[in-house]
């Protein structure tokens, strides 16, 4: 397990924990430590997503994760402002954009997570081709393996560049290599 992985697996849980504390402690002066604390833990973590965000699958997961809270956020926030503010036509009409546009997110990106963890994954055998890298700011690594592309994390894009044969399982909504066996050259 890398530093990335360890990063990663650690970030819901400490957000369910800051959650339940920011929820239940009601001592005035332990509050703003702890909502201070919470906003450190975001700050070093959005800081490492920048740093180490392409190292680790399970920080990608964690990406895809994000961005569904996000989402529900917005439905949430659309749905308590078309509540209190219906009369007003703009505030309804940002309420509905943000309820359909959060709801548009949790669809797509849900759709994403649910056909990587809940369908079968895709099986693929053979000599890794054309290794490279997308993007100019969110680098992605890409390679062919067998004529598919698929996308792999900064670590397994270091291993690849010996263009090994490999058998990979990809995740069918993220395209991203989950496990990889390494075959003989």
């Amino acid at each position: 397990m890398t530093t990335a992985d360890f990063i990663a697996i650690c970030f819901w849980p400490l957000v369910i924990l800051f959650t339940v504390l920011l929820s239940t402690v009601r001592e005035p002066v332990l509050q703003p430590t702890i909502g201070l604390l919470a906003v450190l833990l975001g700050i070093s973590s959005l800081i490492l997503w920048v740093a180490y965000g392409r190292s680790s699958i399970i920080a990608i997961i964690d990406w895809y994760l994000f961005v569904i809270v996000l989402g529900v956020g917005l439905v949430w926030w659309g749905g308590r402002e078309w509540y209190l503010f219906r009369s007003i036509q703009g505030s309804a009409l940002k309420a509905c954009v943000a309820v359909l546009g959060g709801a548009a997110v949790v669809f797509f990106v849900g759709n994403i997570l649910i056909k990587d963890f809940f369908q079968s994954p895709i099986v693929i055998e053979g000599r890794v081709q054309n290794l490279r890298t997308t993007g100019t700011r969110n680098t992605e690594y890409v390679a062919d393996v067998a004529g598919h592309t698929v996308k792999v994390t900064m670590p397994v894009y270091e291993r690849l560049k010996f263009l090994p044969v490999v058998r990979v399982e990809v995740g069918r909504g993220s395209n991203y290599v989950y496990t990889i066996e390494y075959l003989a050259n």
